[in-house]
């Protein structure tokens, strides 16, 4: 599996208040290729407050059209599949993590938007 570091150095805001009031924090956006050859952005973000509030499918919507949609556009290769990862810490991705709090949701990027896929 193909995995590069998208660098988002250009990009304008680092935090984000989602609409369950939760803030996230930019983490890190990586570029996978899966087995079938799809490619996937996955977008990884901190929200501390994920271990006392409820996230809602609203959350990791918001996430994907704004960073997610800013991130796929810089990308070299536009993305099949935009992951949203929700932490409430930080977890090196693919390790486990018991007692971390975590969300995901999955959107296929087609025609410059996210449209909600269950995966």
């Amino acid at each position: 599996m193909a995995l590069a570091l998208l660098l988002l150095a250009g990009c304008r805001s680092e935090e984000m208040r989602l609409p369950s009031g939760v803030v996230a924090e930019r983490g890190e956006v990586l570029m996978e290729e899966q087995p079938g050859g799809e490619v996937w952005l996955i977008l990884r973000v901190i929200a501390p407050a994920l271990g006392s509030r409820a996230p809602s499918a609203a959350d990791t919507g918001a996430l994907c059209e704004s960073w997610g949609v800013e991130a796929a556009g810089a990308a070299a290769v536009a993305p099949d599949q935009i992951v949203v990862q929700m932490m409430s810490e930080w977890v090196e991705r693919g390790q486990p993590a018991p007692g971390i709090t975590q969300v995901f949701g999955g959107y296929r990027f087609q025609d410059g938007t996210c449209i909600w896929e269950d995966f």
